[in-house]
This record gives C-alpha cells, sequence and structure tokens, in this order.
C-alpha cells in the first residue's frame, strides 16, 4: 500500500467514526516514515478523536526525525498541532534567528511561561508587525496592562484596518479590565459592516461570555466573506459552547482546507474534546 492510500484508508476510518485502530495504524505509519512533515500529516488526524496518549508518542518520534533543514518548518506544525513543548524541542537544535526566536516566542507563551517569553522576545533583532502583536499579548500576560494598551494603540494606529492588529487591541483592553471599552470599540467598527468588524465583535463578545450575541456576528463575518478564518473560529467555539459539536467540528475542517495546520481549528476542537 503506497503512503498515500494508507493515509487515506486512515482518514476514512476518522471521517467514519472507526477510531478503534486509528491510533495504531497512525503511530505504525510514524514510526516507518523518515519525512516528519509526512508524520505530522498523518498526526494531523490524531486531533479529531479521542487522545489515548498516542498523540505525545507520535511527536516525539517527529523530534527525532527533525533536522537543521526541515526543523523550524516542523517546529511551527507541531505548535499548530497544540504541541508547543514538542516544537521547543526541535528549536534547540537550529541556531538562533529572528523566525527561530519568534516560534520559540510563541511556545513559550503556549505553554504559559510568559516571562521566559518576554525574555526571548528580546532576541528578536527586526521585530515585525506579528511580533508586536505577541508582544502586546505576553505584556497582559505578566501583568503589564498599562504597556500592553500603549503597545497595541501604537500598533492600532499605524495599522486601523488590520484585523490581527484589532484583535490585539481589545484583546489588551479586555485583559486591562476594560471591557467597556473594548465592546465600544467592537461596536463603533460595525458602522462599516465588513467581515473584520463583525468578526472583532464577535471576539469581543465571545470573550465576555455573551456566545449567542457572538456566533450571530461571527455567522454574518462568514457571510460577508466565507473564509474569514477569525470568524469561522468564533463561530466554531460558539457552536461548541452550545454542545453543538459535530457543526463545531465541521467548521473546524473547513478552516483546515482554507488554511492547512491553522491553529484557528486546534482551538475549535479543543472545545470539542470528548465529544
Amino acid at each position: 500500500m503506497t503512503d498515500e492510500k494508507a493515509f487515506e484508508t486512515i482518514a476514512a476510518d476518522v471521517a467514519a467514526g472507526h477510531y478503534s485502530e486509528v491510533s495504531a495504524k497512525v503511530l505504525s505509519a510514524a514510526e516507518s516514515l523518515e519525512d516528519p512533515v509526512e508524520i505530522l500529516k498523518y498526526m494531523s488526524l490524531l486531533k479529531t478523536i479521542p487522545d489515548d496518549g498516542t498523540e505525545s508518542k507520535v511527536a516525539e518520534i517527529v523530534v527525532r526525525k527533525a533536522d537543521a533543514s526541515n526543523g523550524r518548518e516542523v517546529a511551527a506544525a507541531l505548535r499548530n498541532l497544540d504541541c508547543p513543548e514538542h516544537a521547543l524541542k526541535v528549536l534547540e537544535g537550529l541556531p538562533s534567528s529572528d523566525p527561530v526566536e519568534r516560534l520559540r516566542c510563541r511556545c513559550l507563551f503556549d505553554l504559559e511561561e510568559y516571562e521566559s517569553a518576554l525574555d526571548n522576545y528580546s532576541k528578536i533583532q527586526n521585530p515585525v508587525i506579528n511580533d508586536r502583536i505577541l508582544l502586546t499579548s505576553i505584556l497582559s500576560s505578566v501583568g503589564e496592562h498599562k504597556d500592553a494598551i500603549e503597545t497595541s494603540e501604537a500598533l492600532l494606529k499605524e495599522n486601523p484596518k488590520d484585523y490581527d492588529v484589532r484583535i490585539a487591541y481589545v484583546s489588551a483592553l479586555m485583559m486591562g479590565g476594560k471591557d467597556k471599552e473594548a465592546l465600544k470599540y467592537a461596536r463603533q467598527g460595525l458602522k462599516d459592516k465588513s467581515a473584520d468588524s463583525n468578526a472583532v465583535a464577535a471576539y469581543v463578545l465571545r470573550i465576555q461570555g455573551n456566545y449567542k450575541a457572538a456566533g450571530g456576528y461571527a455567522s454574518r463575518a462568514v457571510q460577508i466573506d466565507n473564509g474569514h478564518i477569525g470568524g469561522m473560529e468564533t463561530l466554531g467555539i460558539c457552536l461548541a459552547m452550545k454542545e453543538e459539536y459535530q457543526k463545531a467540528k465541521i467548521v473546524a475542517g473547513a478552516i483546515n482546507e482554507i488554511s492547512p495546520g491553522d491553529k484557528a481549528a486546534i482551538n475549535i476542537l479543543t472545545y470539542c474534546e470528548g465529544h
């Protein structure tokens, strides 16, 4: 059986709900394959079934088979598959560079090692917009809310229409206890009737616990732009919070088709664990 055929067979088992042999088949494939990138494809299938410990075993195999030629790609994929601790192990063997250090920062942040993430941020020589967005989250997480809000305000002034910057801004406000200001900003943005503005409003309302309203704005964002990852992520999470797990998984699958390996899909599936 070819590797592609083997993958399709396991994927069919997952789709049909035949989970009993999936873990063993994925582990066997991981042990027999040499290309860690190919193994990661198999590993992604485990995200849609109950975790029995196989995911960690496969991740360890990926770490052993990664090398300098594919290390950064492998580490990024491991992080996207919600295995930041394994991603860090891969990064340990790579020389320092901005792409490596920014990925290390994100992994440390995912592991809630916020002080270490802040220390590591200084190793990024030429921060780009996404690095500065991450910095706002790190600052909020270590309790430096004033600095986080100021950093996000500066970003917003430079990039007022950037979706990720807008999310960073409202996140900093809410982490700093300024929920009303975040909601006011989100509502003002709705005047342009764009997918981004509806997705921002959906995000703010979701974080504040209003899942019904958040789901409505998220649906509107996706209606305007059926490829809007942020809107889809909030929609999927809201569906999961309403215990509509199958619909949430469909949204996660749609995200993965649009943007393979996107962390937004994993975030949705996390809310569906055990269902």
